[in-house]
């Protein structure tokens, strides 16, 4: 009994039998975002997102994150049972409880549309009249014509049944209605259905799909059926189906069909079914939709998991689950038998051969259970290198190579003599190990090799032996090492695997990047060139001669002709990189883990398992992605989005998100940007978001275009216009204010100091005028009187008319000085003090003449001091000339004076006048004077004499 348990055990530890094939699907649940589980149908809108309706609310997922819409948003109901995205980019749903439309992010009702409020919208469907058809369940099918006539037609009008589930358009015109008793057509107004009685597997038909031929392909709950000329073919489980209840159908471009059932998903191609359920990956077995995206991505609806994306069957992968004993894989190998086995750090190596998995590990023989490498030799033998030494195996028995028969471990690479036993084994840290007729020998550091850490080793055409260390790469030939180093080009003396290409170029993989050998030197290809991570753990070289490189961010498709070509476009594009969005285990390889195995499928070992990948199932769109801006935020808080977009002068810190849309990698997008009028030029990223600070006021427009996992650029760039406002110092009106402020500052500062001046100026007149007043007049006077006072007494007669002369020029000095005197005081500048002098003048001069006075002006306002002076001396000389030469009896003077300018004018009535009157030394004064104050001075000798002063601005 308990030799049986433990030969239970042992089978059970060494031995598994799973499906080899495990198909990539990545899922999306609630966990993502998702608003509910139950998926009912999915759609793409123009914008390139995709559109799901669950069984609560309506998600929108441009593949990172999903937004979502309720009754609160607009929804006449939160179970979406159907989706159409039409032309104008309007999203259609159909809700459990009526019809919606979303236009820009905002969801409407149809007026038109009210009587379907309370009904279930199963479908909706817009035929080549742009006419809609609604399906519902239990109310039959609603026409809305393009004159917005809602038409019902129900089970009376010739429907197969009230409860619809689908309705499609042919090539011919014929509408095909998919209800819950057979398949109705609509040609020429007429209803024809048809059933099990004409062929039909079951009347119950769930969905509708027409290929590109024109076939008309039908999902019923007894299998798939095609209607040709109106007849029945149908496909059920006995014919490979997965499962007879087909609840949707897809088509491809190739006329090739997704089925969704009750069990799984099939896929129908040349008459065979292939077949996925949970155990190839699916998120559940009970699919409600499925649906082609853009990109030629197949998605499924499922009943409680969410949405599930089929990556495709370019990968195969083995993991723990599938029964690998370790998920750390470090070397691949295939014998003659076309068996692969798989090595794994801790686990011994696997046995993979059809649908079984069988471990073999130090229990069985094996020298060490942390293996490193494996290779298989001319003489059918694998060969196993380990942590303690090497195994040869020949798949019955172990021949063993410990500490005893070799003293050196980590046996980190091998490489065998062609039909010979012997080998070559690279260690780590201690050299090459040459094993040859059963005797070992050892090459290291003090034979010339570049590092005793030997990574891999590989065999020229030459003979010569290529050995990747730590120090360089070294090659061995006539029993000499030649080695090459950074001095040579290479990108890192680091080299941790080394291949000889198809055509016999020698290519290595190190820790900053890789390099080909070009005879002399090398050509090192680096992150700087293009290359996703400068860590390649392996290279690996398939059947169309494009490189395969293995790296800690996942493998790297690597095309040398368009690296060569320097182009971008997508057919020449020389950098992909597949991650586990393309169905990798995982992302980190592990160094020297690369197979090509002999049906030229690639085999990667990473941290996370072994994938398979198949080069001729490499699927690559040609699909351009969408770019959109989705949030724009200022100083932390999102603003919309909608121009135009004005921004406060004090938030200046910008952040602009934007995303775009491809499914198959999403987050291997790429972004080139760029902010006109802001001085720079495109700029490249891989965030979704960019920030900008402390931009300058003005007005600017941000542009964003992306490019997907292929290569391919978005066609359009998406841009927003803004503008960034001036703050309130740097505005018009603030700046043309602090102008006048400084105008008005300069202007007070300006008339300070000239009133300052003229304050100074008029202190200086009134003493000047008050010294000669009081010192020079009075000294005249004095003199005057003297020569009055001497000429009492007894003199000469000649002595006294000089007193008479001395005390009259005297007195007419002193006449002068005092018109001087009044002149100058800054007391006798207004009007009116010019006036007073000219009444006084003439009161002197005239006494007995009868003068009449007319003075129209400010008594108050300012002369100036050369105005006043000349006006009064003009006036004084027409006056003196009136009492020399004039018997006029009358004199009229009339003085205007404002800010404008002035007038002055003098006339008399006399009859009689001397000729010196007109052209004396008197009038010559005149003019001097008026000249002086840049006056017109005119002379009138009509009935009288008139002297007219005038200055007119």
């Amino acid at each position: 009994m308990k030799k049986g348990i433990c030969l239970f055990l042992l089978l059970l530890c060494t031995a598994a039998v799973v499906e080899a094939q495990t198909y990539p699907f990545r899922t999306y649940s609630i966990e993502n975002g998702l608003s509910e589980a139950v998926v009912n149908t999915i759609t793409q809108d123009e914008d390139g997102y995709l559109w799901i309706g669950t069984g609560y609310g309506l998600n929108r997922f441009e593949g990172v994150g999903f937004k979502n819409y309720y009754v609160e948003d607009g929804l006449l109901n939160n179970g979406i049972q159907s989706l159409l995205a039409d032309e104008k980019n309007q999203l259609w749903i159909g809700t459990e409880g009526g019809v919606n439309v979303m236009r820009k992010d905002s969801i409407h009702t149809i007026p038109e549309l009210k009587p379907l409020d309370s009904s279930s919208i199963l479908s909706i469907y817009k035929d080549s009249q742009n006419e809609f058809w609604f399906t519902t369940d239990g109310e039959g099918v609603w026409h809305w014509d393009s004159s917005q006539q809602l038409t019902q037609y129900r089970e009376v009008h010739g429907m197969g049944s009230n409860r619809v589930r689908d309705v499609l358009e042919d090539k011919n015109g014929v509408i095909w209605f998919a209800t819950r008793d057979g398949l109705t057509k609509l040609e020429d107004g007429n209803f024809r259905t048809f059933t099990t009685r004409h062929g039909l597997p079951d009347n119950r038909l769930r969905d509708l799909a027409l290929t590109e031929n024109g076939d008309l392909w039908v999902a019923s709950r007894g299998g798939l059926c095609t209607v040709t000329d109106e007849e029945i073919s149908c496909f059920t489980e006995q014919e490979g189906l997965i499962n007879n209840r087909i609840q949707s159908i897809s088509a491809d471009g190739n006329n090739n069909l997704w089925l969704g059932t009750e069990e799984g998903a099939s896929y129908f191609a040349d008459g065979e079914f292939e077949n996925y359920s949970v155990e190839e990956g699916l998120a559940n077995n009970i699919i409600h939709s499925t649906f082609y995206d853009t990109e030629g991505n197949i998605w499924f609806g499922t009943f409680g998991g969410g949405i599930s994306l089929f990556l495709g069957d370019q990968f195969e992968n083995y993991t723990i689950e599938d029964g690998l004993p370790n998920n750390v894989v470090t070397s691949i190998t295939e014998d003659r038998k076309g068996r692969f086995w798989v090595s794994t750090y801790g686990g011994g190596i696997t046995k993979i051969e059809g649908q079984s998995l069988e471990t073999i590990n130090a229990g069985d023989g094996l020298v060490d259970d942390k293996v490193y490498t494996l290779r298989t030799d001319d003489l059918n033998q694998l060969l196993v290198g380990t942590r303690w030494g090497f195994s040869i195996y020949n798949y019955n028995t172990f021949n063993n190579f410990d500490e005893h028969e070799l003293p050196h471990r980590k046996i980190r690479t091998i490489l065998p003599f062609p039909n010979s036993s012997d080998m070559l084994l690279g260690t780590y840290g201690e050299g090459i190990i040459q094993y040859r007729d059963k005797e070992f020998s050892q090459f290291t550091e003090e034979d010339g090799l570049a590092n005793n850490v030997v990574m891999a080793l590989e065999r020229g055409a030459d003979g010569s032996v290529w050995a990747a260390t730590y120090g360089g790469l070294s090659r061995f030939k006539d029993n000499t090492f030649t080695n090459y180093t950074l001095q040579d080009g290479l990108p890192n003396n680091g080299i941790l695997d080394v291949i000889i290409a198809d055509n016999g170029e020698l290519w290595v993989a190190t820790f900053g990047g890789i390099a080909r050998f070009t005879g002399d030197s090398f050509e090192s290809i680096t992150p700087e060139d293009g290359l996703p991570d400068e860590v390649c753990y392996f290279i690996e070289q398939d059947d169309r001669g494009i490189f395969w490189i293995g790296t800690n961010k996942g493998v790297v498709r690597f095309d040398y002709q368009a690296y060569q070509s320097g182009a971008e476009n997508t057919n020449m594009q020389p950098f992909r990189l597949l991650t586990t969005d393309q169905g990798l285990t995982s992302n980190e390889m592990n160094a020297g883990a690369s197979f090509k195995d002999s049906r030229g499928r690639l085999w990667f070992g990473s941290v996370g398992g072994v994938s398979v990948f198949d080069p001729s199932k490499e699927k690559i769109s040609n699909a351009a992605p969408k770019v959109h801006i989705e949030n724009i935020s200022v100083s932390g808080e999102l603003i919309s989005i909608k121009e135009p977009l004005d921004i406060g002068s004090d938030n200046h810190n910008i952040t602009f998100e934007f995303i775009g849309i491809s499914f198959t990698a999403p987050h291997q997008m790429k972004y080139r940007y760029r902010l006109k009028n802001s001085n720079e030029g495109w700029q490249e990223t891989t965030q979704p978001s960019v920030r900008y600070s402390a931009l300058m006021p003005g007005d600017y427009t941000f542009e964003v275009k992306a490019r997907n996992f292929n290569g391919n650029w978005s066609p359009r760039a998406a841009s927003i216009s803004f503008s960034v406002q001036a703050p309130f110092w740097l505005q018009w009106w603030f700046i043309a204010l602090v102008v006048i402020a400084l105008a008005g500052i300069i202007l007070f500062i300006y008339n300070y100091y000239r009133v300052k001046r003229m304050v100074e100026m008029e202190r200086m007149r009134v003493r000047i005028a008050s010294d000669l007043h009081d010192d020079v007049g009075s000294a005249l006077t004095e003199i005057a009187l003297q020569s009055d006072f001497l000429q009492t007494m007894e003199v000469p007669d000649k002595l006294e008319e000089s007193l008479k002369q001395i005390g009259a020029q005297s007195r007419r000095i002193v006449s002068s000085l005092d018109d001087i005197v009044w002149s100058i005081d800054a007391r006798n500048d207004t009007v009116g003090d010019l006036t007073d002098r000219m009444q006084d003048h003439m009161n002197n001069v005239l006494p007995d003449r009868k003068v009449y006075y007319d003075f129209d002006c400010d008594m108050q306002q300012q002369l100036d001091v050369s105005l006043k002076e000349n006006l009064y001396l003009i006036y004084k000389e027409a006056v003196n000339n009136i009492a020399k030469h004039s018997n006029a009896d009358r004199v009229d003077v009339k003085l205007c004076a404002d800010g404008s300018g002035f007038t002055m004018g003098i006339k008399d009535n006399g009859t009689e006048v001397s000729g010196s009157r007109k052209s004396g030394q008197g009038l010559r004064n005149m003019k001097m004077r008026a000249k002086r104050i840049d006056a017109e001075i005119t002379f009138n000798d009509k009935n009288g004499f008139e002297v007219i002063v005038e200055n007119r601005n």
